[in-house]
């Protein structure tokens, strides 16, 4: 998330020990450390749930594809039975 080399690290170091002072830096430290690890976890909690709405909004564009595909294919049926039943009557009709 943040990237700093060492000589950045040290740089804020010297200034937070001057700013804050020897007592109060661990302290300060410690809390700092605390907020960072929150905002990864959130970072990461987030991250994690857009991932996983996006793979969901594909499962359902997916479903959404199959369904329609099925309702094609009932349409088809429908069309063939009609078919079918059409030619039986005609053949079962006695020919004048």
């Amino acid at each position: 998330m943040f990237e700093s080399s060492f000589l950045e690290m040290l740089l804020i170091g010297v200034v937070a020990l001057l700013v804050i002072g020897p007592e109060r830096l661990p302290t300060v430290a410690r809390t700092i450390g605390r907020w960072i690890g929150k905002v990864r976890r959130f970072v990461a909690n987030t991250r994690a749930s857009v991932e996983r709405e996006l793979h969901t909004e594909d499962l359902r564009e997916m479903l959404f594809r199959q369904e329609e595909e099925m309702r094609n294919l009932r349409i088809m049926m429908q069309e063939k039975t009609d078919s079918v039943r059409k030619e039986l009557e005609q053949h079962d009709k006695p020919q004048q």
